[in-house]
């Protein structure tokens, strides 16, 4: 079973007055770093409650039916269908479900919305990057309100990879014809922009936000 992200505290078993009206999203993706990386995202975001994540269809349609989700995020990938299917089924059994899709920027967004009538919209990764989650949970007719996602250049990204390989300043430094001060100028920049302090932590960081996938 998959882990419910919950950011709000809850004591003596009550709520808050907070998570009671915040909103509530089902996550659906068949890849473990792409649904528990945006389960991330949304953490503690300010409006957003309580957090769910499906693998499969089956787990999506089950978690919906005792829990309906105020927005259901469902990931998407060229050529493969399974996010689609899964979001038409879904719709032919709750035709009312708020359902986002997102995607890479290699996903026509158009295509989906013609395959899958009675989604909500489409929200688009750009640059290996997860998107800005400014979403409109139609039900409420509440909008969510943007998650900042890190950027890094082009050049950090190159030595956040050489990281993720295990590869020393000295390495990466050969790799990319750079000076090792120069590396670990742009290790520092790296963990200030991802809010980490070690490159354990900022491999970790890299995966969940996307950079790494």
């Amino acid at each position: 079973m998959e882990a419910v992200f919950n950011p709000r505290n809850e004591r003596d078993g009550e709520e808050s007055s907070e998570t009671a009206v915040a909103v509530a999203i089902l996550v659906y993706a068949d890849r473990l770093n792409t649904r528990h990386g945006v389960a991330r995202l949304l953490q503690g975001a300010p409006g957003i409650g309580r957090v769910e994540c499906a693998a499969t269809a089956n787990e999506l349609i089950g978690r919906y039916s005792r829990s309906p989700a105020d927005v259901v995020l469902v990931a998407v990938r060229p050529g493969e269908r399974s996010g689609p299917a899964a979001a038409a089924r879904l719709l032919s059994i709750a035709p009312d479900a708020s359902v986002i899709m997102f995607g890479s920027s290699g996903t026509c967004a158009g295509a989906t919305s013609a395959l899958v009538p009675g989604i909500g919209g489409f929200l688009q990764q750009y640059d290996g990057l997860y998107p800005e989650l400014t979403i409109v949970a139609g039900r409420r007719g509440t909008t969510l309100p943007d998650t900042e996602s890190p950027h890094l250049s082009e050049r950090e990204l190159q030595v956040l990879w050489g990281m993720a390989h295990g590869k020393r300043n000295t390495q990466i430094g050969a790799d990319l014809e750079l000076s090792e001060d120069s590396v670990k100028t742009h290790c520092k920049r790296i963990f200030r922009k991802l809010g980490v302090h070690d490159r354990a932590e900022a491999v970790a960081a890299g995966f969940r936000a996307g950079f790494l996938s």
